[in-house]
């Protein structure tokens, strides 16, 4: 079974033999820590940019090159590890703006991007999603970047259940006309390696009683918003879901949110009329949930009055219903 239909490249005398493109991945918080039901399981959704692509090209013997190229070495060898075949002849770069580390899935995307390639480089069967996520070491915790990857849109998964992997419990599209307004701040870094483990080694469970409402927030208020297209209903479930599930992060992280500034962005979207505002994940990017193009861009004028280009990178960004996107350089890739 093919896990990503390929589509040919434009031109076919070009020495990229693939290409793949990957979006970002928002992550609204985790549905709890320990469980003896299930650990983890959260929601989240995947939008356009920023995004990468994931380079394939001609090459006497393998080579990672650009700003990502020890990530990639380190999935290469990963994938190398457990498919027990040889990395192929080509060099392995990427373009793009997806930064590292700031809450928006960049490890995942580029490590399922980079399994993705070697595998079909080497005509290594995947038969699923699962297979392909244990060739490059992901989803320790959440799944909703390896569903993502796959199938884009908004995602549910309930956790993991006694080691099994996480079962999507609901899929379904973003409205096209909505935008996402991002703002990271620059030079940050969330939580990620030694400091996250560390950190969750730290937290003390989650509550019962906050788990089943962190899923009434989902099941009750997201899904059926989504499904309406409603954009309060949901982006204010999405809202008081990053509340809750930010405050079980209090004791690592001295609040709610990340940073005082993290806070702070959340305020003044929340003040301009913006529902459905949160932190991606470990952050420092926010993220802000607009009705349309128009909304975004008031919305981006108005954080550039507060916060200089210096201080805080600021995207509009699109959904992405799709997924990655694989191209091969003739039909016969």
């Amino acid at each position: 079974m093919s896990l990503l239909k390929p589509s040919p490249l434009a031109d076919a005398y070009s020495p990229l033999l693939a290409k793949l493109t990957v979006g970002s991945r928002l992550h609204f918080g985790l549905l709890n820590f320990d469980s003896d039901d299930a650990s983890f399981g959260g929601v989240g959704m995947m939008i356009q940019r920023p995004g990468l692509e994931v380079h394939a090209s001609f090459s006497p013997k393998f080579v990672a090159n650009g700003p990502l190229a020890s990530r990639i070495e380190a999935f290469a060898q990963l994938w190398q590890q457990a498919t027990l075949k040889k990395l192929p002849t080509v060099r392995l770069s990427t373009r793009g703006e997806l930064r590292d580390h700031v809450g928006l899935g960049c490890g995942t995307q580029l490590g399922l991007a980079i399994g993705t390639l070697l595998s079909k480089l080497t005509q290594h069967p995947l038969p699923d999603l699962p297979s392909l996520v244990d060739t490059v070491g992901r989803a320790k915790r959440s799944a909703i970047g390896c569903y993502g990857f796959l199938q884009g849109g908004f995602l549910f998964e309930t956790g993991h259940q006694q080691e099994e992997f996480p079962d999507l419990a609901y899929r379904g599209d973003v409205p096209e006309s909505w935008r996402i307004v991002l703002a990271t701040q620059q030079k940050i870094h969330g939580r990620h390696g030694h400091d996250e483990e560390e950190s969750f080694r730290q937290l003390d469970p989650v509550p019962p009683p906050t788990t089943s409402r962190l899923r009434q927030l989902i099941e009750g208020e997201m899904i059926p918003g989504l499904e309406t297209a409603e954009i309060d209903r949901f982006g204010e479930a999405v809202y008081e879901y990053g509340c809750l599930a930010g405050d079980c992060y209090g004791s690592v992280q001295g609040g709610r949110y990340a940073n005082p500034t993290c806070t702070e962005l959340v305020q003044r979207m929340r003040a301009f009329g913006i529902a459905g505002v949160g932190q991606s994940s470990w952050g420092p990017t926010i993220f802000g949930i607009c009705e349309d193009i128009d909304q975004a861009q008031a919305l981006c004028t108005h954080l550039h009055e507060r916060y200089s280009e210096h201080e805080m990178h600021l995207e509009i960004s699109e959904p992405n219903n799709h997924g990655a996107q694989l191209e091969w350089a003739s039909t016969d890739g």
